[in-house]
């Protein structure tokens, strides 16, 4: 059975750091919403409830439905689990540890100010609400580490094999910006790793590398000298955050319109490493260097930071129904959003040799320019108030992501209009719409003290997978164990015009699975340059599970 999508941004790419991936569309397409914690408290179940600032984003018309202005601001901190372990399919190649990291990190996910004006009209156009919102769509808040032995292969040795066929004062020397030839032009990584002294140039073998942690037998074959212990992690963070510009009428208490005019900022970062030392260091064989000098190889750590930014403009339209007091209908639809986004990344390299020196080659930072279209959205509620006692909620959206596109910004040829042509034949190919369910309740306790809570489902966008040149239909448990829960619980608090709100959040993830490395081989030996994962060498692969809590606070000002 193919595993499902891996979020691993960067575990996937060490032969081709640069290039953007159908996950990579889906990951900063997609949304997970924050708000205020009133909303987050009854599911964010807003679409036809209106009056809280958190509602804006699902639902602009949302505004005029309070009798009210208001300020809120809403900090938060959310806390990471991250459980990982080597996945059974390998254990014989892999010893992993089952290891458990917690990551915090606070944010500010929701502050507004709503103005509405009354217009004095006992029907009609009854009041004007505009308001300026800023609310989180997406959190990119995880950590994970893997370690364990390795007894088959290592990583400096699939940087070799991706090296292989490059002259080695390509390697040395070339200038990392250097265009045109491609047999001069391999990967960063690569050149990190060699320049670091992860691997070695194989005497009298144009074009062939040897690891650190590998020997050459008798028969000229390489072969790992020793089993090695591994360590491999990623941190991440940032945020997608919405500004909105909002404007509702009311009509006779009755229908509410809106229209927001959203800019979507986009910022995430991540950081990985690799690393590498002997299990057990007496096992490991002298090295010897023509100078008369040996060492002994004690370690190696290569390090990857990537940062990708950019900013877009959508239009979102919005109406609410009450065709009687106790009940209200609402939909809202959501144009497609251009993210212009810029992507930087760079390698550093580190390699420890007892006896003799360190040695370490860093990267510097490249720069990517491209655009990627998010689909429309459209959302649709209903929700029963019950008189002045409580309310409870329904909430659908969908959004079809086979429709995400990734677009050139650059003039440049090398990587001009044809430059994603692959990556989008995949995105229309693999994936498709995702549901979203939310459901949400409050009950006022007293005229001051409401109780809330709420729950999430939302359905994967992966709908095939490819299997060589193949497309699958993902089957019904893929469809399953790709789904995402979150269960809330929100309690509030009014002192006259001030009022305090409170939630916590829990959230699942799908299991990722990750393939922190892969050898790679040339299928043409005279285009060495052109090469696929060689699929015959079982490189370690993890299964990292992740939860997620969300606390928040709500102050606001009720005039």
């Amino acid at each position: 059975m193919k595993k499902i999508i891996t979020f691993a941004l960067g575990a996937a790419l060490a032969f081709n750091a640069a290039a953007q991936t159908w996950q990579d569309a889906l990951l900063f397409s997609e949304n997970n919403y924050s708000g205020t914690a009133r909303g987050v408290g009854m599911g964010n179940a807003l679409t036809a409830i209106g009056g809280d600032a958190g509602s804006l984003v699902f639902n602009p018309a949302g505004s005029a439905t309070a009798s009210y202005s208001q300020f809120v601001i809403t900090p938060a901190v959310t806390l990471s689990f991250a459980n990982t372990a080597a996945s059974a399919d390998n254990l014989e190649s892999f010893k992993g540890q089952a290891i458990s990291n917690t990551y915090a990190r606070m944010k500010l996910p929701n502050v507004g100010f709503i103005m509405n004006i009354k217009t004095g009209r006992r029907s009609g156009l009854k009041n004007v609400a505009w308001g300026v919102v800023v609310n989180s769509t997406n959190n990119f808040t995880g950590r994970y580490r893997s370690a364990g032995v390795n007894g088959d292969n290592s990583y400096a040795a699939s940087l070799a094999s991706s090296a292989d066929g490059f002259a080695e004062n390509v390697l040395a020397t070339e200038d990392w910006y250097y265009s045109g030839n491609p047999s001069r032009m391999p990967a960063w990584v690569d050149m990190t790793g060699y320049r670091s002294g992860m691997f070695n140039a194989v005497s009298g073998r144009d074009g062939a590398y040897v690891a650190l942690t590998e020997v050459i037998d008798e028969q000229g074959d390489f072969r790992l000298a020793a089993p090695v212990y591994q360590q491999y992690g990623q941190q991440s963070y940032g945020y997608k955050m919405d500004a909105i510009l909002n404007f509702a009428l009311n009509f006779s208490d009755k229908f509410y319109l809106g229209a927001n005019l959203g800019v979507t900022s986009l910022n995430y970062y991540l950081s990985e490493f690799w690393s590498e030392a002997p299990d057990n260091p007496a096992d490991f064989p002298t090295i010897r260097y023509s100078d008369g000098t040996s060492a002994q190889f004690e370690s190696l750590r290569m390090n990857r930071k990537y940062r990708l930014g950019g900013t877009g403009v959508y239009f979102k339209m919005g109406a609410l129904w009450r065709p009687i007091p106790s009940l209200r209908i609402a939909a809202a639809i959501q144009t497609p959003t251009l993210l212009n986004l810029v992507e930087r990344y760079g390698y550093s390299g580190e390699v420890k040799l007892t006896g003799r020196y360190l040695s370490n080659a860093s990267s510097p930072e490249d720069e990517w320019i491209y655009a990627l279209r998010s689909p429309f959205r459209a959302n649709f509620g209903v929700a029963f108030t019950l008189g002045n006692r409580g309310v409870i909620s329904a909430d659908y959206e969908m959004a079809n992501y086979s429709q995400a596109r990734f677009r050139s910004r650059s003039t440049d040829n090398e990587y001009g209009s044809g430059t994603f042509s692959d990556v989008n034949l995949d995105i229309k190919d693999l994936l498709g719409i995702a549901h979203q369910v939310r459901l949400g309740t409050e009950f006022k306790v007293t005229p001051e003290l409401a109780l809330r809570a709420g729950y999430n489902l939302t359905t994967g966008a992966q709908r095939n997978y490819l299997d060589g040149n193949k497309v699958i239909p993902v089957s019904f448990q893929e469809k399953v164990a790709q789904m995402k829960h979150a269960v809330s619980l929100g309690v509030g608090y009014s002192f006259g015009s001030i009022f305090l709100d409170a939630a916590v959040r829990y959230r699942t993830s799908p299991k990722d699975y990750v393939i922190p490395y892969n050898y790679y081989y040339a299928p043409d030996p005279s285009q060495f340059y052109n090469k696929v994962v060689d699929d015959e060498i079982v490189t370690p692969e993890l299964v990292v599970k992740n939860q997620f809590v969300d606390i928040l606070l709500t102050l606001g000002w009720r005039f």
